[in-house]
């Protein structure tokens, strides 16, 4: 990611903190109208409270706010990978979240979500999910390892 592209990603916060919400929300209702098959991996209490949205608009701003100190973000990032091991969250599920964020974000921001915004957030998106699949790969090795060592014993 360029340095030019986490600047614009920072100063996308302003906008993240009044829209973040609207912008999770338009995502989840997307992305689930479209991939009804990951409606099961969201809990559906969540989902229709707002707090998964929420919850998403927080770890969007987080990472916005901390896009050049990363290592700040290591045990939310833990956190989120663990659920997301939990519920069998697969590398190639990434580029559908994704393409349903910066959609999400572009309708949300509408003339303010320019193509240099969306270059930047794609960006930073890619860089995450790459952080991200790289931690649950090795979370996926060790659950299987223990499996096995459970299973020899």
């Amino acid at each position: 990611m360029l340095e030019a592209q986490k600047e614009i990603v920072k100063s996308t916060l302003p906008a993240l903190r009044q829209h973040g919400e609207t912008i999770t929300t338009v995502f989840y209702q997307r992305m689930l109208e479209a991939h009804p098959e990951l409606r099961a991996m969201f809990n559906a209490a969540d989902q229709e409270s707002g707090i998964q949205a929420k919850r998403l608009a927080g770890a969007i701003l987080a990472y916005a706010g901390n896009i050049d100190r990363l290592d700040l973000l290591g045990p939310a990032v833990t956190n989120i990978c663990q659920r997301h091991v939990n519920v069998n969250v697969q590398p190639e599920q990434y580029p559908i979240v994704g393409k349903h964020l910066l959609e999400a974000i572009q309708i949300v921001l509408e003339d303010a979500a320019t193509p240099e915004v969306i270059d930047a957030w794609a960006a930073a998106y890619g860089d995450l999910a790459e952080i991200m699949i790289a931690r649950e790969k090795t979370m996926y090795e060790e659950k299987e390892e223990g499996n096995l060592a459970t299973a020899s014993a």
